[in-house]
């Protein structure tokens, strides 16, 4: 038998170099038991030698059937070389973090559980450890999933090493569970917030969902780029598309939270075109990873992200707008001609 030590943490103003020091365990083989928004689950960093059997010997059930990969941030999802589908973003999108586990596949045609919590303490948990969790549910075989702390030392108190003590978790049932490795998703397990899982997957059936997603990028996100996303978004909303293709933007030098230009939302009313509410906002990793085509304002733009993320060289498309920042409303004139000129000669691709 283990001594398993309980730390209290409160997940509403968490005690970070508590989180760390549990982290830094669970890399050295630790078996940690943490609170998630569904019920709590016991797991190991994927790089810890034979994690599978280890948990596999905790709960007695077959080390055969393997266990899901729990993140704690959207870049994790590249250490697991999913395959990246419109429906694998589609959902994820809509519904992490949250209790969804994703049956996807791998690069290599390798079948994998992956689940992002929203729970503050295990994304803190996982983030801190570098490296996706092999993560399951912290109760024996046959037995009910966990709940609280004192469930976990109920079932498995004296075989684990560490325990979270986060309260209570806020939905108590086990995480809902969509295999989307075949021809059209499936629910697997109904499980927490299932209903809004469902309504989800019914989507993508019915082919009313999000397959494509379109991004612009210039520097400061409050010209160029929200002129073309406001143009791009009429034009799909006017051919009943807005909701197969997502459209969006940011700036490689963009702060957040700053409005349009007015020279840019005059421009744009003038064609009846609303982006009074659009607010700047900087390039994402993981949207640029995420989208089917990347359009930059200039070759600056795509030499940038192309250094940053060299494998997304390829679906950049340079559209050689110049920067009206500090112009006249005639010089937005010419960037929205020039804008609808370039999107009017892409179009088929952005629609295919």
């Amino acid at each position: 038998m283990k001594t398993t030590t309980i730390i209290k943490i409160d997940a509403r103003d968490p005690d970070l170099s508590k989180i760390r020091e549990v982290a830094r365990a669970a890399k050295e083989g630790r078996v940690v038991a943490f609170p998630t928004e569904t019920v709590y689950g016991i797991g190991l960093p994927m790089s810890v030698p034979n994690a599978n059997e280890t948990l596999a010997a905790l709960k007695k059930r077959d080390p055969a059937t393997p266990f899901s990969f729990h993140i704690g941030s959207w870049e994790m999802v590249d250490y697991l070389q999913v395959s990246r589908t419109p429906v694998l973003r589609y959902l994820t999108r809509s519904l992490w973090p949250g209790p969804l586990t994703v049956l996807a596949l791998t690069q290599d045609g390798k079948k994998i559980g992956l689940r992002y919590p929203r729970h503050r303490l295990a994304a803190a948990l996982i983030t801190s450890s570098g490296e996706p969790f092999i993560a399951t549910s912290a109760n024996l075989s046959q037995r009910p999933s966990p709940r609280t702390a004192e469930e976990v030392m109920d079932q498995l108190g004296g075989h684990i090493d560490y325990l979270i003590d986060g309260g209570a978790t806020e939905l108590g049932k086990d995480s809902t569970i969509v295999d989307i490795t075949g021809q059209t998703p499936v629910i697997v397990r109904a499980g927490a917030e299932a209903a809004a899982v469902e309504q989800k997957v019914e989507r993508v059936k019915s082919g009313k969902y999000s397959r494509k997603k379109i991004l612009f990028v210039c520097t400061g996100n409050s010209c160029r780029s929200p002129m073309a996303e406001g143009w791009l978004k009429h034009e799909l909303r006017r051919k009943g598309l807005e909701e197969e293709i997502e459209v969006a933007s940011c700036g490689i030098g963009a702060r957040t939270g700053a409005s349009a230009t007015p020279e840019a939302i005059l421009v744009m009313k003038n064609r009846e075109v609303d982006i009074s509410s659009h607010r700047s906002r900087p390039c994402l990793r993981e949207e640029i990873v995420d989208a089917d085509i990347v359009f930059a304002m200039s070759l600056e733009h795509s030499v940038f992200l192309s250094g940053l993320l060299p494998g997304v060289k390829d679906k950049i498309k340079v559209l050689n707008i110049a920067d009206p920042i500090g112009m006249g409303i005639m010089v937005y004139e010419e960037v929205y001609a020039g804008i609808s000129k370039k999107m009017k000669e892409h179009w088929n691709q952005i629609i295919a």
